[in-house]
């Protein structure tokens, strides 16, 4: 089962410091969450029929629409731009 020196040796592995009260916390989440996980053994599934692809059921997007708003544009709405460009500080000499 899981304990303490496991999440000692991941912690280490994954180079982070953990103190005494972040042992016993991580510890003891992952312990509940393994007995959570073993329940699913117990699940009854003899009468639910295996799923072979992804249902075609999908949700509907709502249709694009071209905001023609001037203000609602990424350029006119910058802080300096020349109406078609950005314009911004030299960086290259």
């Amino acid at each position: 089962m899981f304990d303490k020196n496991k999440v000692k040796d991941v912690a280490k592995l994954a180079m982070i410091e953990i103190d005494d009260d972040d042992l016993n916390y991580f510890s003891n989440e992952i312990i509940e969450f393994l007995k959570l996980v073993d329940k699913t053994d117990y699940i009854e599934l003899s009468d639910v029929e295996p799923l072979y692809h992804a249902p075609e059921n999908s949700l509907h997007a709502r249709d694009d629409k071209i905001d023609e708003d001037p203000k609602n544009d990424g350029i006119n709405s910058s802080p300096n731009h020349n109406g078609k460009h950005f314009i911004v500080p030299k960086v290259i000499e």
